[in-house]
């Protein structure tokens, strides 16, 4: 019987877990089993609803459906959310990431899952806001080469750096000069991924609980603990009475809540959107929200599924598309590493400030 390089590298993860008492990837936990493997800060926030997966050695998913989000935590008063959330222990799982920008090609836009399928992903998550030219809003790289935007000087400049080797650093400003070196900070990275909303720096929240005005929406986040855990989530939105989505500022509460040092809260709206690789989620309904991607059907996709909804005088509409992605103009993927791309020595960079 022939097995795949592929196939044995997960055959022997299995055969680890399994000895160590750990759940196999695969397997699927619901009900306390779940609830269990979520964070503590998190369990006592209405948690009703909890799924747990494991996708490969080092990569959880997480979907938690909560009645009181935040609501445990000073100064927020709770609101009704579904979450799904990706731990990925950075430094031993066998994936790396991989910033894809598509606003100087001849289709500036594509959607989560079909970019995530040109390059084989494990799974992928949307990233920057547009400048309203179709270009990111502010400075960015991707594989060495700056992403020609004219917001260089005027747009964001916060947000995170990673290269190949595994190491990676979240900062408030890549554009600067760095006084040891004598050059911009970004220069000695590869991919540069900025944002409107950086909403952790070094443990402190960026965007304080003033800034309620801002408003509730579905988004993507990204941000990464100390002991260089990434946490890639997406929260459901706009849906009344199930979903009501979070601002920035909440963004940044939750974060915190996850151990998160550094973070940043990415594109939102229709732009939400997490896709997942099918044979790494063997369960085909672990959560309403959970589709096979019409652009894609390797992938299942988390976003706003059941669209945008409203209440008009007494009746509930449907402002957006149902089951649709939306097309935009980069993603973060997360590719499989092969052997040789361990994490170097540098990757400790990721909270040396």
């Amino acid at each position: 019987m022939h097995i795949s390089l592929r196939n044995a590298r997960f055959l022997m993860a299995a055969l680890v877990a399994c000895a160590a008492g750990i759940s196999p990837a695969g397997e699927l936990l619901t009900g306390d089993a779940a609830i269990a493997k979520f964070p503590a800060s998190l369990r006592a926030m209405g948690l009703h609803t909890a799924k747990w997966m494991q996708l490969t050695n080092g990569v959880e998913y997480y979907y938690g459906r909560f009645s009181n989000l935040l609501g445990t935590v000073d100064g927020f008063t709770g609101s009704k959310n579904d979450l799904h959330m990706l731990r990925i222990d950075y430094r031993n799982a066998p994936v790396k990431m991989k910033f894809v920008d598509h606003t100087q090609t001849s289709m500036k836009k594509w959607t989560t899952s079909k970019t995530a399928a040109q390059y084989n992903a494990l799974f992928a998550i949307n990233m920057t806001m547009e400048d309203g030219n179709g270009r990111p809003q502010g400075y960015a790289k991707a594989d060495g080469a700056v992403i020609p935007n004219g917001a260089e000087t005027t747009g964001t400049k916060a947000g995170f750096a990673f290269n190949d080797d595994k190491s990676y650093k979240f900062d408030k400003d890549w554009t600067a000069v760095d006084p040891e070196t004598g050059k911009a900070k970004a220069d000695d990275w590869d991919n540069v991924v900025t944002h409107e909303a950086y909403t952790i720096h070094d443990g402190v929240a960026t965007w304080g609980a003033g800034a309620t005005y801002f408003t509730k929406a579905n988004y993507t986040f990204f941000g990464t603990t100390a002991d260089g855990v990434l946490w890639a989530c997406a929260v459901d939105g706009r849906r009344e009475g199930v979903a009501e989505g979070l601002a920035y500022h909440e963004v940044a509460a939750l974060q915190l809540e996850l151990g998160c040092t550094y973070g940043v809260c990415c594109d939102g709206g229709g732009s939400t959107t997490m896709a997942i690789r099918k044979d790494l989620m063997t369960v085909s309904d672990i959560c309403d929200t959970q589709k096979t991607s019409a652009d894609s059907s390797d992938y299942y996709t988390m976003n706003y599924l059941s669209g945008t909804q409203k209440t008009v005088f007494g009746l509930t509409i449907t402002i957006d598309p149902v089951g649709t992605e939306r097309k935009v103009i980069n993603q973060l993927l997360f590719v499989e590493a092969p052997p040789e791309a361990a994490p170097a020595k540098r990757s400790l960079a990721f909270y040396v400030d």
